[in-house]
């Protein structure tokens, strides 16, 4: 399916702030670079990593109530406390109601994007990881995770999950359990493939 690439773009643009679409446009950037390196639907690539964080500024009662309604099995209620993990999914859901689009891997590459999950398609491994590598990303190690990424995209992924765990354990977090599973599903796959 050819969605209207430029229309989305106005709806995202009139959702975030400009900082915020910048960075989307950077995703998406990066993301068909991505696809074009591993062959994946550039379409799906390019919709989903335009409409990843196009609930990340909205209200965050009005996320909880959308995940308490929608993906109560999925959050914790320590998950809902926190908008980083709310947002893909509420954003999923606004794209299927909102703009009717039913694609389930540009949905599930948007509601998987800040976490990851298990037996993620290429599509959602493009957009999970060009959120956390595009071009303005600055922290420390993202050039390494980059330069991965190019070569192998699941030794990339895992490498950045790694990192992030890492991170989280230093600040006395840990990380979710989608995280998790997605580390685990991916290490099946390098292990599957050496």
């Amino acid at each position: 399916m050819i969605y209207n690439f430029e229309y989305l773009k106005e709806i995202v643009k009139s959702k975030v702030s400009i900082k915020r679409f910048n960075h989307i446009m950077a995703v998406v950037d990066m993301s068909i670079k991505l696809a074009k390196i591993y062959n994946a639907d550039i379409e799906k690539c390019k919709i989903a990593a335009l409409l990843h964080d196009i609930c990340k500024e909205m209200n965050m009662e009005e996320m909880k109530k959308i995940c308490k309604n929608n993906f109560s099995e999925d959050l914790s209620d320590e998950d809902l406390e926190n908008d980083e993990i709310l947002h893909p999914f509420v954003g999923a859901y606004w794209v299927e109601k909102n703009l009717k689009i039913e694609d389930i891997e540009i949905l599930n590459a948007i509601k998987n994007h800040t976490l990851g999950n298990k037996n993620m398609s290429l599509v959602e491994k493009i957009v999970y990881i060009a959120d956390a590598i595009e071009i303005t990303r600055n922290y420390p190690g993202v050039e390494e995770i980059r330069n991965l990424v190019f070569k192998d995209l699941n030794e990339g992924i895992l490498f950045e999950a790694e990192k992030k765990e890492k991170y989280l354990e230093s600040i006395g977090k840990k990380s979710h359990k989608n995280s998790y599973a997605m580390q685990k599903s991916i290490r099946e796959e390098i292990k599957k493939k050496n």
